[in-house]
């Protein structure tokens, strides 16, 4: 973290970062060997539907070749609800989908996440 914010403005200025939003990503399909997305799908899976869910991972496995998720938790530490469906439409498109045990966690019990590669 302090490493990207101490890169921020420079990042910027040298146009490194790109603002884009999920479930549309303003990059071309492949552009990336890992998309990773953190403390967004899943932990706010109250207020982000189960729709968006599936068409935000999608479109993160359409411009990368591996994508990781995490946490799988929602804000109140139980196991996200749109999980399955989730997993259910990678499975429908050709696509791999692991949960992973990770060595750490930011949230008690979300030590996990989804790894989504291809065959």
């Amino acid at each position: 973290m302090e490493k990207f914010l101490a890169d921020y403005e420079r990042g910027l200025r040298e146009q490194r970062y790109i603002t884009g939003e999920l479930p549309s990503l303003p990059f071309d399909s492949g552009s990336f060997g890992l998309a990773v997305c953190s403390h967004l799908l899943f932990l706010y899976s109250d207020l982000l539907s189960e729709d968006f869910h599936i068409r935000s991972v999608l479109e993160l496995c359409r411009v990368a070749g591996e994508v990781r998720l995490f946490p799988l938790l929602t804000l109140r530490r139980e196991l996200s609800p749109h999980l399955a469906a989730v997993r259910s439409a990678l499975d429908s498109k050709g696509l791999n989908s692991e949960i992973v045990r990770v060595h750490y966690e930011l949230q008690r019990g979300g030590n996990q996440m989804l790894r989504v590669y291809r065959a």
